[in-house]
Order: structure tokens, then sequence, then C-alpha cells
């Protein structure tokens, strides 16, 4: 097993505690339904408990992963598809669920909404991160996002919004706050899977390319592309320098520019996302004979 294969193990790991977590001690003690197999969970505990439930729909849903998105997802989602209700069948055998709510007077319902919409966005986002689910409605999730071009946090509201609707038929108050959780956790979802791989991409037309190059590689180590481009209105042949660099480096790259070419002319724009040598990871190798 290689090391890249362990880090995503990690974090695929600590991902799955966290949602769990936010799950079992915030949401679960509250009757907030936020969507998702837990949410279906939360619909039918009077009449299955909640972990047991999140083994047969996770299961089930896991063998659709496998015909449509394929052996390596398969493999990677089956860990955390099982180990999420063997957590929270643990906390039912040794925790109360409300170990923690019983401690929250003033607004339970809003810290209730915000911690869990906070740790289950926390922990998809680390899941999601390493190319696995979490398992259970997140499979559909995927293939929606995979086979549809739809986000993955648009998936999320249409899926968990199915499951909310359903609950507000019951409990319009608890609902309203399970819209919100739900947002919460989709937009850090967001923050963590796509735009914690974003960057800046600096356009620069420059009479010092060669400098500016040598200064990029030295103090950033990054890679660039060179292109040839003529003035509009001076006609003049120069080089622009095409480079994209991480949020950490964006103002050390200013001071690079301004000290090698003051007269550069530089634009930046945001970079959704970047992948390639230098902000993709090594790649775990994942198979069935592993």
């Amino acid at each position: 097993m290689n090391k890249a294969k362990h880090r995503e193990i990690l974090e695929i790991t600590v991902g799955v505690i966290l949602l769990s977590l936010g799950f079992y001690f915030f949401l679960l003690p509250l009757n907030m339904v936020i969507g998702g197999v837990m949410g279906v969970s939360v619909l039918l505990q009077d009449y299955i408990s909640v972990s047991l439930f999140m083994y047969i729909a996770n299961i089930t849903l896991l063998i659709v992963g496998l015909i449509f998105l394929g052996k390596v997802l398969f493999f990677k989602t089956i860990y955390a598809t099982l180990l999420s209700p063997t957590i929270i069948w643990v906390l039912e055998l040794t925790i109360d669920k409300n170990f923690f709510m019983q401690h929250l007077i003033e607004s339970p319902l809003l810290l209730g909404a915000s911690f869990g919409g906070l740790f289950i966005g926390l922990g998809l986002g680390i899941v999601l991160r390493n190319d696995a689910t979490t398992g259970g409605i997140d499979i559909i999730q995927n293939i929606m996002n995979r086979f549809l071009h739809i986000p993955f946090s648009l998936a999320m509201y249409i899926t968990d919004g199915i499951v909310i609707f359903i609950a507000m038929l019951v409990d319009f108050q608890l609902g309203l706050y399970a819209v919100g959780a739900m947002i919460i956790s989709g937009m850090i979802v967001d923050r963590l899977a796509i735009e914690g791989k974003s960057g800046f991409t600096a356009f620069i037309v420059t009479d010092s390319s060669e400098a500016l190059q040598k200064a990029i590689y030295t103090h950033l180590e990054r890679g660039m592309t060179k292109v040839k481009v003529i003035g509009g209105f001076s006609n003049q042949s120069k080089d622009m320098i095409i480079c994209t660099v991480d949020r950490m480096q964006i103002y050390q790259f200013k001071h690079l520019i301004k000290e090698n070419d003051p007269k550069a002319f530089t634009f930046f724009t945001r970079t959704k996302e970047a992948l390639g040598q230098g902000f993709s990871r090594e790649a775990a190798k994942w198979a069935a004979k592993d």
C-alpha cells in the first residue's frame, strides 16, 4: 500500500468521523432531517434503529455505485460506507445522543443546525477531496455530478432538499433549520472539495521575461508558459508569461514582478480549480487486488 493511499484512508476516516459526530450529537437529538440516508434514518427511527437503516440503505446504494461509478470508486467508497453506520452504532451503544445538546439552553435549534451543518460539511468536504464518498445518497449525488455535470453542492441541495421537504411536512420549523444546516454544509463542501484546489493565474506582458522566469523558478518553484504577443498600439513583439500559483504565493508573486519589471502589464484571474504538477498530490493506486 503506497503512502498516498495511507494518506487518503486517513483523511477519509477523519472526514467520516466528523460528519458522523455532527449528525449524532447535533442533528439526531433534535430530530433534524438534513437530508440523505442519515436524514431518512431520522424519519424512520421509531420503526428501525438509525444505524441498522444506514447499513441497509448504504449497502444497497453501494451496489448502485459499483454499476455506475466503477470499481475504483467502489473500493474507496465501501470503507466509508460501512464506517459511517458503524460509528453511529458504536455511539448508540456507548454515549447518549443528548450528551452535548442537553447543555445547550439558549437557541438549541440554531446551535444544533449550525454545528451539525459545520461538522457534516467539513467531513464530507474532506472525503470528497479524496475522490471518495461516504456512501448513501452521496453516491447518487456523485452520479449526478459525473454524468449530468451538476455541481456537487447543487446535487446535494436537490437530493437532500427532497428529504427535507418531506420532513417539513412533519415539522415545518425543524425543516427550516434543516435547510440552514444544509446550506452551511454545502458551502463548506464546495470550499474544501473544489476551492481548496484553486489558485490564481497571472498573465504578464513583459520585456524582461528571462529575468522574471528565473525569479519564478527560484522563489516560487512554479512552471510557466511563454507566448509571443504583439502590442496593439506599439505593434512591438513582447513575451507574455502565463503562470498559475496557489493563494499563499500571490503576494510574493506580485513582489517578484515589481522587482524584475515594474512596467510589466499584469493581470490576475481566479482559477476555480488547478490540477497538475505542483497542485495535485500523488495519486493513490486503488485496485481490486490491493
